[in-house]
C-alpha cells in the first residue's frame, strides 16, 4: 500500500480535476432515472373522444355523461355541418382523437325493449398498446354504467372496430418512430463532426481568415450534409416499407416535405454542437445524447405523452422528434393529408432557423475571438 498510495493519490486529483468524469458518474445517472422514471408509464391521463350520437335519447345522453364525468376522457367537437361520421373519421385520421364512440339510432329502443344495444367504438390502432389501453378504459366505464343501472346489465353490448392497424401489429407503430429517430440521430452526428474535425485538424484557422462570411460557411458544410442525409433517409423509408411491410397510405410527396424540414433540424443541432465542441469525441457523445435519449424517452416513440407530467410534456414540444413522429404516422399509416400538419411543420421550421442562427452567431464570434 505505501508504494501505491501516491499513485492513488494522483488518480483521485486527475478524477476531481476533470469534472467530465465527474459528470458521467454522479450527474449523468441522476439525470438518466429522473427521466426514465417519469416516462416510462403505460398509463393514460387523457383520451380524446368524438362522439356520434345517433339516437339523443335521455339514455344514450347519460351514458356520454358517464363518460365525460371520468377524468380520462376528453370530448372533441367534430367540425362543422355534415357527415358526422365523416367528420369523425377526418378527426381520427389526423390525430385529433384516439377514439370514436357511435350510438346508433335505435340504441335507446332496442335497450327498452329488452333486445342488445349495440355500442361503437372505432379506434386508432396505430399505436396497438394505447389501443388497447383505449378500449380497456372504455370497456371499464360502459360496464360500471351498466351495474349501475338495474336490469340493463346484458343489454348493450361492444362493438370494437381497429382504424389503421386491424391486425394491432407493433411493428406498425415502432418502424416509423425509429425511422424519425435514425433521421435525426444520423443527420445531426453528419454536421456534429464537421466543424469540430477542423479545429481538430488545425485547418480551422483557414475558415477564419477566409473572405466568406460565417452564414455562408455555415450554409457550405450543411448542403453537402442535407443531400447525404435525404437520400439516407429515403433509403431508410423505403427500407421500413418494403422489409417491414409497412403500410403507406399517404402521400409520398407531404413525407419527403416534412423529411426535409426534419432534416434542416438535424443538421442545425449537428451544426451547433460542431462550433461548441472542442473535438470530434466530444462531439459525437454530445450530439447522442442531445438526439437519441430525449428523441426516445419524451417524443411518444414509445409512450404516450399524455401519460408523462407537465414539466416532461413541457419539454417534449421543444423536441423536433415529437412533431415528426406525428406526421410520419399520420402519413404512412393513416393516409393524412397536408393540411393536418401544417403546425408541426411551422415547428420544425421554427426550430430549424433558431438553431441555425444561434450557431451562425456562436461561429461568428469564435471568428471575431481568434482576430
Amino acid at each position: 500500500m505505501k508504494l501505491i498510495k501516491p499513485v492513488i493519490r494522483k488518480e483521485f486529483f486527475h478524477i476531481l480535476r476533470d469534472p467530465r468524469s465527474l459528470t458521467i458518474v454522479f450527474v449523468m445517472p441522476v439525470f438518466m432515472i429522473f427521466i426514465y422514471g417519469y416516462s416510462i408509464s403505460f398509463d393514460l391521463n387523457r383520451i380524446d373522444v368524438a362522439v356520434v350520437d345517433g339516437s339523443h335519447s335521455p339514455l344514450s345522453q347519460e351514458l356520454l355523461d358517464r363518460f365525460a364525468s371520468t377524468p380520462t376522457f376528453a370530448f372533441r367537437q367534430i367540425p362543422g355541418p355534415g357527415d358526422a361520421m365523416a367528420g369523425a373519421e377526418a378527426m381520427l385520421r389526423a390525430g385529433l382523437v384516439q377514439e370514436i364512440l357511435v350510438i346508433p339510432p335505435d340504441f335507446a329502443t332496442l335497450a327498452a325493449s329488452g333486445r342488445t344495444a349495440p355500442l361503437g367504438l372505432v379506434i386508432d390502432g396505430s399505436d396497438s398498446n394505447v389501443a388497447n389501453l383505449v378500449y380497456q378504459y372504455s370497456e371499464r366505464v360502459v360496464q360500471q354504467f351498466l351495474l349501475d343501472k338495474a336490469g340493463f346489465e346484458d343489454l348493450i353490448k361492444i362493438r370494437t372496430q381497429m382504424f389503421f392497424n386491424p391486425e394491432a401489429r407493433s411493428s406498425y407503430f415502432f418502424v416509423p418512430g425509429l425511422v424519425a429517430i435514425l433521421l435525426l440521430m444520423v443527420s445531426a452526428l453528419l454536421t456534429s463532426i464537421s466543424i469540430a474535425r477542423e479545429r481538430e485538424t488545425g485547418s480551422l484557422d483557414l475558415l477564419f481568415i477566409s473572405p466568406l462570411r460565417s452564414s455562408e460557411i455555415i450554409l457550405g458544410k450543411t448542403l453537402p450534409y442535407m443531400l447525404v442525409s435525404f437520400i439516407g433517409g429515403l433509403t431508410i423509408l423505403l427500407f421500413a416499407r418494403f422489409w417491414f411491410g409497412i403500410p403507406f397510405r399517404g402521400s409520398l410527396t407531404v413525407l419527403l416535405l416534412f423529411s426535409l424540414l426534419y432534416l434542416l433540424c438535424g443538421l442545425s443541432f449537428g451544426i451547433l454542437i460542431s462550433t461548441i465542441a472542442p473535438d470530434q469525441r466530444i462531439a459525437m457523445i454530445a450530439t447522442l445524447l442531445i438526439t437519441m435519449l430525449p428523441s426516445i424517452m419524451l417524443s411518444g416513440f414509445i409512450f404516450p405523452l399524455d401519460s408523462l407530467p407537465l414539466a416532461l410534456r413541457l419539454i417534449a414540444h421543444v423536441i423536433p422528434a415529437t412533431y415528426f413522429l406525428r406526421i410520419i404516422r399520420g402519413v404512412v399509416l393513416k393516409g393524412a393529408p397536408l393540411s393536418a400538419f401544417w403546425f408541426e411543420g411551422a415547428m420544425m421550421l421554427l426550430f430549424s432557423i433558431v438553431i441555425t442562427v444561434v450557431a451562425v452567431a456562436h461561429f461568428t464570434r469564435q471568428r471575431r475571438n481568434a482576430r
